[in-house]
């Protein structure tokens, strides 16, 4: 019977953490911002859930579950914080990551996991999955400046001639060149930035991660390098998916790559 329950419970908390998580995503998207409301549900429903598991475990012998609990919350917590102010992840990133680790902080038992997995703190394979998830959009838009720098005969970085050539390397693998008014009407997060001088304007690159810094764009001065600014929480979601099913695509990765 108190395994039935257990086992009841913990696809309770599967089925809430992906809840909230398409709810989050779907308001990052839309919205580019997630309202408070949704961690203030997401974190007590998945600590009561998680509580009241992990007590009934207890009961039953299991007397380390919440010193793992603990363990994953904290090792989350910090990692989440620490990608936060280094600017590569926006604030819900991190309250999204936080409220999974209070949710699910290991793997579910029932998890059909089909690649081996070696992350037994389940939100760092969630974030390792979509760190790999979104690495794929790098693939996609290097191969479309590639097919665009032919067209253009190279001509894709006029303007930059001071900018040195990693910068313009990172940029080509990062971003794409679209009208000033696109980024200003849809997805986009600029690359470059204008500084007025006496000489004139002078353009500059822009490869920080930083999500918001003080970037002009001006009007009419052609096309501007920009990056699709598709919501990392996507892609925390589809790691949250393929780490239930599949496990860790980094582990996957590299075992596959020894056994060759």
């Amino acid at each position: 019977m108190m395994n039935e329950l257990i086992y009841i419970i913990e696809v309770l908390r599967v089925l809430v953490s992906l809840f909230f998580f398409l709810i989050s995503s779907w308001y990052d998207y839309k919205f580019r911002e997630v309202p408070n409301g949704v961690w203030i549900l997401f974190a007590p429903i998945g600590l009561a859930l998680t509580f009241t598991q992990y007590y009934i475990e207890y009961t039953l012998g299991e007397t380390h579950v919440f010193s793992y609990w603990l363990l994953s919350v904290g090792v989350i917590t910090a990692v989440s914080f620490l990608l936060f102010y280094a600017g590569f992840f926006g604030g819900a990133d991190a309250k999204a990551l936080i409220c999974l680790s209070i949710t699910l902080p290991y793997h579910p038992t029932f998890s059909p996991i089909c690649l081996s997995t070696k992350i037994i703190i389940f939100p760092l394979a969630v974030l390792v999955n979509a760190i790999f998830s979104s690495s794929l959009l790098v693939l996609f838009i290097t191969g479309y400046n590639l097919i665009r720098y032919i067209h253009d005969r190279g001509d894709m970085f006029r303007g930059f001639k001071h900018e040195p050539s990693w910068r313009k390397i990172i940029v080509f693998m990062t971003g794409i060149k679209v009208r000033p008014e696109k980024i200003k009407n849809a997805h986009y997060l600029p690359l470059e930035y204008h500084v007025e001088r006496s000489g004139g304007i002078t353009r500059h690159l822009k490869v920080s991660p930083k999500i918001e810094g003080d970037i002009r764009i001006i009007e009419g001065s052609g096309e501007v390098w920009a990056t699709p600014g598709l919501p990392f929480l996507i892609f925390i979601t589809a790691g949250f998916i393929a780490a239930l099913f599949l496990g860790d695509f980094a582990d996957w990765l590299l075992e596959s790559l020894f056994s060759l």
